[in-house]
């Protein structure tokens, strides 16, 4: 345990009034669509995906008119052409990451205004901070398996398979761009196991921010007056024009999800910076999680093009002993919230301190990386106002 806990929870000594309140997180989607497998045992943490390509085919005579019977050839046996196949190994390994919380003593806990409810929120919190680690990693683990990465500009410039183009984009998001990508997609094959379908077609998923999916509507006036003509009649209730879109609207052959943290990036000095979601301030007590303004005001954003095959997130199972005697605590690996009390004879021996701890473990296996798309668009976060009119 912590030799030196520092103060953590609001006390009664200056009359505090009301309830304990409390800050919200925005969350994700990526986790919630990320396939989850059970990683076997005994495999060690280096891993080969084979994945069976397409077959080429070589030689043979072709397509050859067959004769007539009366001469020396014989139409049985044509030259064969071989069709040799293909397989690509996809290499990944597992990583894990461990969470604890800060100290909580017994003493300064019942001590404090609202114990109960002041240690329940606390609680909350750290597993809400699991939950935006798991939603991080994913998102980033598909960021770094997807095969396309694609800057929006003149020439669609696209990287390697594991690397976003060091150019910067130039457009904004638009459906141009979504169409192009949509028809590369379903010609290689994307469309053969549907996500989703709507009138025989196959809707690829579209990770997207509330922003980007506005942008889409509004700068486009196609698109504005395909909704103003199909949604004729049902007034402002039913008009899709005058709404927020939901996460299961298809448009255009993609079937848009609303993540509100999608990745943004500045471009400086001639590399791609990741802005964070979240910075730090100071609280009274401790230390405080605040919306970014550089997130806010950054230059670029992702879109994924969705496959749910791209990469799966393998879990290993709990395991509370390995035999021959031996038991461990019985700590999962999906970042399970679990109260630690350990005696300690210097730090801890009266037994009234105790943490959360939470263990991450996870290995995501490529499959088809083919199928995933990222697309790194320009943002426009400066808002377009008119000037107050003169007044005589």
């Amino acid at each position: 345990m912590a030799d030196n806990i520092n103060e953590m929870f609001a006390e009664d000594a200056s009359r505090i009034q009301g309830d304990v309140y409390y800050i919200q997180r925005d969350t994700g989607r990526v986790s919630a669509l990320i396939k989850k497998e059970t990683l076997p045992e005994g495999m060690g943490h280096n891993f080969t995906t084979p994945v069976v390509q397409r077959s080429n085919r070589t030689g043979g005579s072709g397509w050859v008119e067959v004769q007539a019977p009366d001469g020396s050839d014989n139409n049985c046996v044509p030259t064969p052409g071989t069709t040799t196949s293909a397989i690509d190994l996809l290499s990944w390994t597992a990583s894990k990451r461990v969470e604890k919380s800060d100290t909580i003593c017994l003493d300064d806990a019942w001590a404090a205004y609202d114990f109960g409810e002041q240690v329940m929120r606390k609680r909350e919190e750290f597993v809400n901070t699991i939950v935006d680690l798991w939603e991080d990693r994913d998102k980033d683990r598909f960021s770094y398996y997807a095969g396309h990465k694609i800057v929006f500009n003149a020439s669609l410039t696209e990287g390697s398979s594991t690397t976003m183009p060091a150019t910067a984009a130039t457009y904004q998001i638009n459906q141009a761009l979504l169409d192009s990508i949509r028809s590369r997609a379903i010609h290689d094959g994307a469309g053969r196991e549907p996500y989703a379908m709507k009138n025989g077609a196959p809707l690829l998923p579209l990770i997207l921010s509330d922003e980007a999916q506005r942008t889409l509507l509004l700068n486009d006036a196609s698109i504005r007056n395909d909704f103003n003509f199909a949604m004729m009649g049902k007034g402002s209730e039913g008009s899709k024009i005058l709404q927020r879109w939901g996460v299961d609207t298809g448009y255009g052959g993609y079937l848009h999800i609303i993540d509100t943290k999608m990745p943004r990036w500045n471009f400086t000095g001639g590399a791609w910076v990741e802005v964070p979601f979240y910075t730090t301030a100071a609280a009274t007590i401790g230390t405080k999680q605040v919306l970014n303004p550089d997130y806010l005001n950054a230059d670029y954003e992702d879109a994924f093009v969705w496959h749910p095959d791209v990469v799966h997130r393998m879990v290993p199972k709990t395991r509370t002993t390995v035999g021959a005697d031996t038991s461990f605590g019985g700590f999962d690996y999906n970042g399970t919230v679990k109260w630690t009390n350990i005696p300690d004879l210097n730090n801890n021996p009266l037994q009234n301190q105790g943490q959360w701890f939470a263990q991450l473990y996870a290995a995501y296996k490529p499959i088809k990386v083919q199928y995933g798309y990222v697309i790194r668009f320009k943002r426009c976060p400066n808002v377009i106002g008119s000037a107050c009119p003169a007044y005589a």
